[in-house]
């Protein structure tokens, strides 16, 4: 090859690197900024999204109301969430406010539901799935009362918390296709790959 080749070869893989790198910071920045991007094992490109991230897309649909049997009517506030990476799923706390009709008496407590996670490619939206009530107590009212009033529980797990993403990913074409999600102590890590 003669110098001139040589050289305009060696000019070509540079443009072609810096496009490469420039695609993925683009791609990065359109997924929530470098700070939230690594690179897991096999050097595939990975981006935690933060419960404080998630908590700003659920908290506009609270406080939210479900009714029971037209006989209670509960209010369910103040999400908190929690990683649970030893089961793979994002737990829910919720205050609970519950009125019985016509009784004017409103009770207190807490609700916690626990969740997997669904990844919708048409919408880039990362959902919240097949929550299960994990505990659920009114202030004052017997287990056995509220067995029943905790299927209103198990609507709110499938009425709101699934029905909203508590992500949504930018153009990620400079970091791949999403390849796994996974629950960590900082919250959901999704690894990207070819």
């Amino acid at each position: 090859m003669d110098p001139i080749s040589k050289r305009q070869f060696l000019l070509s893989i540079g443009t072609l690197g810096a496009s490469v790198v420039l695609n993925n910071c683009a791609g990065i920045n359109q997924l929530g900024g470098l700070g939230n991007i690594g690179l897991g094992p096999g050097l595939m490109p990975t981006f935690l999204i933060k419960p404080q991230m998630m908590m700003s897309k659920l908290t506009p649909h609270f406080p939210f109301q479900q009714g029971y049997k037209g006989l209670a009517d509960i209010s369910f506030s103040n999400p908190v969430l929690s990683m649970v990476p030893e089961s793979d799923k994002v737990r829910v706390g919720l205050t609970t406010l519950g009125g019985i009709r016509g009784t004017g008496r409103k009770l207190g407590g807490r609700c916690q539901i626990a969740c997997g996670l669904n990844y919708d490619p048409k919408t880039r939206g990362i959902y919240l799935k097949d929550s299960v009530v994990e505990d659920f107590t009114l202030t004052g009212v017997s287990s056995q009362l509220t067995s029943g009033i905790r299927d209103v529980a198990n609507l709110v797990g499938k009425n709101l918390l699934e029905r909203y993403p508590v992500y949504t990913l930018g153009d990620s074409a400079g970091l791949g296709l999403l390849k796994k999600m996974n629950v960590t102590d900082q919250g959901i890590l999704l690894s990207f790959g070819i």
